[in-house]
Formats: structure tokens, sequence, C-alpha cells
């Protein structure tokens, strides 16, 4: 579904609809608040523009992707070793450590505490998707701006009429109305959960957890 499509769906919802400014302000935060919800797998990007030098200090500076939200899991070279990620205030305790690497959100950038070998740092990240704020009328008509799976886009439009419903335009009718909204949204959202979970599972040897090299079986470990 494109922007306008989901708009034209939270228009047959509601029986005052918002002028279009109102409703992509609505929109956007819907869509804000569930791809914060959780680390979804289909907001997951791999860089491998990074390498770990053995000139690299803890002061060394590698630019991030300009998209990058934060990290998930970074492995230097092609196999198991995963570097652990440090917080930026604490990364004057670890100077000279190694297999870690700190984070500076402000800057976008990222530092490891020690040098290295020279290898590709692989950093899986999550991704900041395009604001629905300000969009052309081609991003807006476009079925790719909204990067979710087509059959979970009317979420979108159900959180904007329980908003609207309920806040904005609130009265003792729409209010009644707002419990079966969040009826409706709560199940679609269940479902699109449970197929994020399956995903998972699959990209990341059956372990929702951004770590694999735990030295016991992790509680989310799925044993086939």
């Amino acid at each position: 579904m494109s922007p306008d499509d989901v708009v034209a769906l939270f228009n047959t919802m509601v029986d005052d609809a918002p002028d279009v400014d109102e409703a992509f302000a609505l929109m956007d935060a819907a869509y804000t608040m569930r791809n914060e919800s959780r680390i979804w797998t289909f907001l997951l990007k791999l860089d491998s523009s990074i390498t770990h030098s053995s000139s690299d200090t803890w002061q060394t500076q590698k630019t991030l992707p300009t998209d990058f939200e934060e990290p998930y899991r970074l492995n230097l070279g092609a196999g198991d070793n995963e570097y652990d990620g440090v917080p930026y205030e604490q990364i004057l305790r670890w100077i000279g450590s190694a297999n870690k690497y700190s984070i500076d959100y402000q800057g976008n950038t990222l530092r490891f505490t020690g040098p290295g070998s020279g290898q590709t740092a692989y950093l899986w990240y999550k991704y900041g998707p395009t604001s629905l704020i300000g969009l052309t009328d081609v991003q807006k008509a476009a079925t790719g701006t909204i990067v979710w799976p087509k059959r979970f886009c009317s979420l979108l439009a159900f959180d904007m009429a329980a908003m609207h419903q309920g806040g904005i335009e609130a009265d003792e009718i729409t209010r009644q109305q707002v419990p079966y909204l969040n009826d409706a949204h709560k199940r679609l959202f269940n479902a699109m959960v449970n197929w994020d979970n399956r995903r998972r599972m699959k990209m990341f040897d059956n372990s929702a957890s951004p770590r694999r090299n735990e030295r016991n079986t992790p509680a989310d470990v799925v044993d086939w």
C-alpha cells in the first residue's frame, strides 16, 4: 500500500476526516511508534564499509551509514568473531580492549576500543525509514515508501483512526468506536509480530538474540 492508499482507508473509518497534512502527521506518528516498538527484521541492513585496521585507536572514528539508527550485531570478518558494544560514556574504561566497539550517536560514528587486524567489519544495524511527513506526490503514491509488507499496512489506518477518534475528534460516539479499532489493529499487529519472529529465527540461527556466541543456550533459542 502507498501512503495515499493508507490515508484513503483511514478516511473511510472516520466520519469527519482531517485535512491531508493532519492525516499524514497521524500516519507518521503511527509509523514511528510501530517501527520503534521492536527491531523488525525488515528494518535490518548489513553494512560492510568499515575496516578495523591495525592503526585504529579508541579515537579513530568510523563513519556510519546515514540511515543508521542502532546496532544489532557486529562481526569482524566472515566468521563468528562477534564484537561487544560498550556504552559511549564508558569508552574510557575499555581503551585498548579487543573485540569491542562503541557508538557515538551524536556524531553518527563508530569507534573500536583497540587495534584490529585489517579485516572488514560486518555491521547489522537497524535503519530509519523515510519520514511520512513532507513526502513528494510521487512518494505519496509509491507502494515502496512504506517499507512494511503490504498486507500489514492497513494497521497504520487503524492506528490513525484510533488516535483521531479517541483524541482529536473525540465525542461520546467516537470514543465508543475506539475499543473496536484497538482490538482490530491489535490482532493485526500480533500477526505482524508472529511473522517477524519466524523470519528472525531463520535469519539468526533460530535465535531472537542479537548475539549468538553464548556459552549456554539462551532462553530465546528454539531447539527444533
